[in-house]
């Protein structure tokens, strides 16, 4: 009960931004009363095999194998356990280690942009700047202009977007004169509308052409930026620079740039809405659009100052405006890149902790098994020894032995976790980066298995190497 009142806590803290109703978990009543009689009950039928089979023994065959010093036969039921067990924690420790690498090659994706250094955040502008896109588009020009003077920010701009986010902002779209017979034939892109300095801020590569910038008003001629992946899929064979990207209800814009494709959504997830990328003027929106777009509107600084360092200042920056101005939804992009991985990391965690606790228990199960084994084989081997046996021999014996159940055990859970990872197709989508048969993974949660059995076995071989044989040949 302590474990798990301690163990919850780390858990929690450890996946509560990615688990529903998270608050809502505790150990409480019900859960205890369901643990005590699932353990009352698999003490009494564990029990009962071992009474049952000591009730049917033939006292005379018996009393025969023990006077001849004999344990072959006696412990197959025990040895079958702990192979069994040991395939059991091999097959928790690959579906730990497989979901571990997979979260070591998500951090290595290329997501597209530097989220080092990045910090995101909204502001709820002040209600008089709202009545007009006139005032909204001045309200946001201004704050920016205030965030950028704040010392340590090395860049600042807007997005209704930010990247890793669950926000989407699907947009009809056909190029140039190819509009689909109605809107809802029409493909979908991911629709950016970002500042000017907001590719510098997010550290998104130029492919070609020019990004968005401060020359583009509500007064000048409507452009657009597209992905290299809109870029590939609708011009493969020309320049998309000055062609036409239009927009249902919005119009036709000019492409002036190409820039990367930046990953969006959860890290190894495809959407057909977000697989096409654009970005146009937060200055060129009309006011119609304006007005609404306030509420879904990010501040995205890059500084190399620390977050806890730098808000102080932007807060006084913002409230240079109005103390109605609050400031919410305060991120890093690195804890919205590692909020992204939570698909992968509760599962991770979850089995990380059964892993670890079916390990502990096979080491247990191979140290009793084999430690029995030796109080039961001390007079064999004192014979052995009075034969000229020497210690090596008798300590590579006791360890061969849990050796022989490690492996066989390795080996078992080896086909099983082959085998589960590739039906359990829910498990197999979690993966990136790493296949279901990784043999990295495979390789290193064998080799641990195995060392840990070696361990366990290593006391019970040191006690039969001090085995006196004058002593064991009297020993009954």
């Amino acid at each position: 009960m302590v474990a798990a009142k301690w163990g919850l806590k780390a858990a929690l803290v450890a996946v509560a931004s990615s688990l529903p109703r998270s608050e809502n978990v505790r150990v409480n009543v019900s859960v205890l009363l369901f643990a005590l009689g699932v353990s009352i009950v698999v003490g009494i039928l564990f029990g009962l095999a071992p009474a049952l089979k000591s009730s049917r023994i033939d006292l005379q065959t018996s009393l025969k194998e023990g006077a001849r010093g004999s344990t072959s036969g006696h412990h197959r039921a025990q040895s079958s356990l702990v192979v069994i067990q040991m395939a059991l924690t091999l097959v928790l420790l690959a579906g730990a280690g497989l979901l571990f690498r997979t979260i070591q090659q998500l951090w290595k994706a290329n997501l597209g942009f530097d989220p080092q250094n990045v910090i995101t955040f909204q502001v709820g502008l002040s209600p008089s700047a709202t009545r007009s896109g006139v005032g909204v588009r001045n309200a946001f020009h201004q704050l920016v202009e205030r965030i950028r003077q704040v010392p340590g920010v090395h860049s600042a701009d807007l997005s209704t977007l930010v990247p890793m986010s669950h926000e989407i902002n699907a947009l009809p779209f056909w190029v140039d004169s190819r509009r689909p017979a109605s809107v809802a034939e029409a493909p979908r892109t991911l629709g950016f509308i970002t500042g000017p300095d907001f590719q510098r801020v997010m550290g998104i590569p130029l492919i070609r052409g020019r990004f968005i910038n401060e020359q583009d008003t509500i007064n000048s001629p409507l452009v657009a930026v597209i992905d290299t992946e809109l870029a590939r899929t609708y011009f493969p064979d020309t320049d998309p620079i000055g062609h036409t990207i239009s927009f249902a209800q919005v119009g036709g814009y000019r492409i002036v740039g190409v820039v990367g494709h930046v990953q969006h959504r959860e890290l190894g997830v495809s959407s057909p809405f977000t697989r096409t990328q654009s970005y146009v003027s937060i200055y060129q929106i009309t006011d119609r659009w304006m007005t609404s777009i306030d509420t879904w509107t990010w501040v995205v600084v890059r500084s190399t100052l620390d977050a806890s360092a730098l808000l102080p200042e932007i807060r006084k920056a913002v409230y240079e405006a109005g103390s109605d101005q609050p400031i919410y939804s305060v991120h890093t992009m690195h804890q919205i890149v590692s909020e992204s991985m939570s698909s992968q990391r509760f599962p991770m965690v979850l089995l990380g902790t059964f892993a670890g606790l079916a390990l502990v228990l096979a080491s247990i199960g191979v140290y009793g098994l084999i430690s029995y084994s030796v109080s039961q084989r001390v007079h064999e081997i004192g014979i052995r020894m009075a034969l000229g046996a020497d210690k090596r021999d008798v300590f590579r014996m006791v360890v061969g032995q849990g050796l022989v159940l490690a492996l066989t055990g390795v080996a078992i859970g080896i086909v099983a976790a082959l085998l589960l990872t590739r039906l359990l197709t829910s498990f197999s989508l979690l993966l990136y980066g790493v296949g279901a048969s990784d043999p990295i993974t495979f390789t290193t949660v064998s080799v641990t298995l195995i060392l840990v059995a070696a361990l366990a076995c290593y006391i019970p071989a040191r006690r039969a190497m001090r085995v006196d044989p004058m002593v064991a040949l009297r020993y009954e």
